[in-house]
């Protein structure tokens, strides 16, 4: 429920007495919404650096294992015993 929507009901004059209560709400309620957006913009940030994270990762995890062959592969080569031919 809005401010606007909760004193739609009210008199005149609980208007007119409640008045500077009544602006300080509608102060803080276009405060909390300008919040609210920037909360939606942040997550929205937030989802795109994480699927950026994620695809590092994926993409290191891949250097990674092919650098983990590679150092598998030499190290057969040297550790292979050399004939006397």
């Amino acid at each position: 429920m809005t401010v606007l929507e909760l004193i739609a009901g009210w008199t005149e004059d609980e208007r007119k007495q409640h008045a500077d209560l009544i602006t300080e709400c509608l102060k803080r309620e276009q405060f909390l919404n300008s919040l609210r957006v920037k909360m939606k913009e942040s997550e929205k940030e937030l989802r795109s650096n994480l699927g950026h994270l994620l695809s590092g990762l994926t993409e290191l995890r891949q250097t990674v294992n092919t650098n983990a062959e590679q150092i598998r592969d030499i190290y057969f080569r040297l550790a292979r015993p050399q004939g006397n031919a």
